[in-house]
């Protein structure tokens, strides 16, 4: 059954106080103004920090500071907005958060607020000040101390082929729980390569993967779209060698197949298509090119029951994460719901709390976008009974994030945002997997029955 979308409440508690004496200066607390935003918080994950605070009665929106400080907490750089905190960034618009990630991870900061009404900006929050977390991984622990071409160049560059080649190797050498499997060459016999991750080791063949209810990770289709890719190297990492019990936990029920760039031609010309020029996100189905063949003849063996594709967008104005699922109208509706579910009830709520813009996709001016072709990976996983859904991370950081003209900061932000969206989809399998695994049932029989209408074009 599809829970129903969650709602979440702010509950504001007013406690009255009664002097009997008046007080003295000596100690007289400072009285906030009206507008003044308070109870700011910053808490640290990876590569961002969450910011939340009360809200403002009549409050138009809210704009986040960020100014870089030494270890004696004097400013070592300009005061900078870095963000633009609007109701309709969430569902929960009664506490504003907002995941902040336009900065090197492990430097410290200071942060304020303020309301704005209509253009009348209000007074600023007092500060706040942190030292933001670490790329994940000891430096001086073997197998943890790795870290990607763009993790090394504090996002100027993103990890060329070669680097990835080394680095996924060399995780696959030093963590019993990773495999790395060849799926296939792409035309220019650029290695498909796909990590195959569980825990204590993974199941050595594709059928007993299969057993175990595995997820799927497409994280780089079009080569210009790297900013998922570098995600999944960086969890690939912490997969690997992490001994947090969540991450334990995780892996010990099910087998996590990341494939990092399908597209190594497009990934090395930075083109959207491969090196014939095919979109291979319009050949899923058609499996006309030795990339989507090695990508199919994947789930045809492993049988993953839930995956993500990772994109970009180009709309300024757009969700931070725009989201959607198999909307083939072919596909089997227990499917569709679970997607569904998976995004609405479970993304959109868990951005709501950590401060990420998730939407549809095609939210804030984004056109009418998400075409039904069978041949666009979503789609086609769904019509293989998978529950599944697009990740088009914002390519611009737009009026909302006016901090990313700064190249590294635009790239920080998709690849981290792109980071949580993969952990949570994670987390969605582990707690729902019954119900997944039932959607999926229900959706075999259903297509097996091979009763009921054929639709040829349009989209749910």
């Amino acid at each position: 059954m599809r829970r129903q979308r969650p709602t979440l409440i702010a509950v504001s508690t007013l406690i009255a106080v009664t002097l009997t004496t008046a007080p003295t200066p000596a100690n007289a607390q400072r009285a906030a103004p009206p507008d003044q935003v308070t109870a700011l918080t910053a808490h640290q994950a990876d590569g961002y920090t969450t910011l939340a605070w009360q809200p403002v009665d009549g409050a138009t929106d809210y704009q986040i500071e960020r100014t870089p400080v030494d270890a004696d907490n004097t400013p070592t750089g300009t005061p900078t907005i870095v963000g633009i905190w609007r109701p309709n960034r969430q569902i929960n618009q009664h506490a504003p958060t907002f995941a902040d990630a336009g900065y090197n991870p492990g430097d410290t900061f200071q942060w304020r607020v303020r309301a704005r009404t209509g253009t009348t900006e209000q007074p600023y929050s007092d500060l706040v000040t942190a030292t933001t977390t670490a790329p994940w991984g000891n430096p001086t622990t073997p197998g943890e101390q790795l870290r990607t071409g763009w993790e090394t160049t504090h996002a100027a560059q993103y990890t060329s082929d070669t680097d990835e080649y080394a680095y996924t190797a060399a995780i696959d050498a030093l963590s019993d729980r990773v495999r790395v499997v060849e799926l296939g060459r792409t035309v220019q016999n650029r290695p498909i390569n796909m990590m195959v991750i569980g825990h204590p080791t993974p199941a050595t063949t594709p059928e007993a993967v299969a057993a175990t209810a595995p997820v799927a990770i497409n994280c780089n289709v079009h080569g210009n779209e790297p900013g998922d890719r570098e995600a999944c190297l960086i969890m690939a990492r912490q997969l690997a060698f992490s001994t947090d019990p969540r991450i334990t936990d995780l892996l010990s029920h099910t087998t996590v197949l990341i494939v990092p760039t399908i597209n190594g031609d497009g990934r090395a010309n930075n083109t959207r298509g491969n090196s014939t020029g095919q979109d291979l996100n319009r050949d899923y189905s058609l499996i006309r090119q030795p990339e989507t063949t090695a990508y199919i003849k994947m789930v045809r063996d492993y049988r993953p029951v839930a995956g993500y594709d990772g994109h970009e967008f180009g709309n300024s104005r757009a969700g931070d994460l725009p989201m959607l699922p198999p909307r083939h109208q072919n596909v089997a509706q227990p499917i569709f719901d679970q997607s569904q579910d998976m995004i609405e009830g479970h993304m959109y709520a868990k951005g709501a709390e950590a401060g990420w813009w998730a939407c549809p996709y095609g939210c804030e001016g984004g056109g009418n976008v998400g075409l039904s072709e069978e041949t666009i990976l979503r789609n086609t996983l769904g019509l293989k009974n998978v529950t599944n859904s697009l990740l088009e991370l914002r390519s611009s950081g737009g009026q909302t994030r006016p901090d990313e003209g700064n190249t590294a900061n635009n790239r920080r932000r998709k690849t981290y945002s792109a980071l949580w969206t993969f952990q949570q989809f994670l987390d969605y399998h582990r707690a729902d997997r019954a119900d997944i695994l039932n959607s999926r049932a229900q959706s075999i029989e259903i297509q097996a029955a091979n009763t009921g209408r054929l639709v040829f074009r349009g989209s749910r």
